[in-house]
């Protein structure tokens, strides 16, 4: 009787020993998972590149949460509602953007112009948004700036990565300061160590009344290039480009788009 029960008794040891074998195998593998839970954005979520550049593309803060707006956001946020496609935008310095587009990190942009050699890894959504013409910050007694000759001798602020027009962007005679963005530039600027800051004309007189800055845009202005919203070659969103062309398309003739535009003039 007694080797009877210890063998029933052996039995049910061994039987809790293999149940709690099997939940600790169920557990284990969920334990060792990323925590989704840290992040907002929907699995499927398209991974947007954004930096601050208003009114184009405005990140600001509300009780320490990203606030993200401006004309090319909302754009893209009217498209992706129409395409039914969430959206996680990512904060980046603009110069970074274009290398993490080429190795597959983001599948959009906002605003590049297009250039052959973004075109290798840069799909461009058609039709274009908006060209903005270039324009020239000063300070109060600084140089006039009434013809392109006359930008020869000075010391202009550009945006690190950024495009401008060809023949600006080709001319190694000027002298050209890079900055990391157009706030830096115009500290630059302030700071006389640069004698002007080119920046797409709407940004700078943007810039100038939120910093308060009474300072001249010069006469002279350069031609603005078409902008645009781009995916990367790499993304899965490529399949979409069509749809989604079509989608910024029917924006534009709906004048969806100039709307926005007016909303930050």
């Amino acid at each position: 009787m007694m080797v009877a029960v210890a063998a029933r008794g052996h039995a049910a040891g061994l039987l809790i020993v293999c149940i709690l074998l099997v939940v600790v195998g169920l557990l284990a593998p969920a334990a060792s998972l990323p925590a989704r839970a840290q992040t907002t954005a929907a699995p499927d979520a398209a991974r947007v590149l954004i930096s601050d550049a208003p009114p184009y593309r405005i990140v600001s803060r509300v009780a320490g949460k990203p606030v993200y707006s401006g004309i090319y956001v909302d754009i893209l946020r009217a498209v992706a509602a129409e395409a039914g496609l969430a959206l996680d935008f990512i904060e980046t310095p603009y110069v970074r953007g274009f290398p993490m587009m080429r190795g597959g990190e983001a599948d959009i942009m906002m605003g590049p112009n297009r250039t052959p050699e973004r075109e290798k890894y840069l799909l461009y959504l058609d039709p274009p948004l908006p060209a903005e013409p270039k324009a020239f910050v000063t300070r109060a007694q600084g140089p006039r700036i009434t013809r392109y000759e006359d930008l020869r001798g000075l010391r202009i602020a550009t945006l690190r990565g950024a495009r401008y027009a060809d023949r600006f962007d080709a001319d190694a005679t000027l002298e050209k300061v890079p900055a990391a963005d157009y706030d830096a530039a115009l500290r630059l600027l302030g700071g006389e160590r640069v004698d002007a800051v080119i920046m797409p004309e709407q940004q700078a007189r943007w810039l100038l009344r939120w910093q308060q800055l009474n300072w001249p845009l010069a006469p002279y202005r350069i031609e603005g290039q078409p902008s645009y919203l781009v995916l990367a070659r790499s993304s899965p969103l490529v399949a979409r480009a069509a749809e989604l062309a079509a989608i910024l398309r029917r924006l534009q003739e709906r004048g969806e788009v100039e709307r926005i535009l007016q909303l930050y003039s």
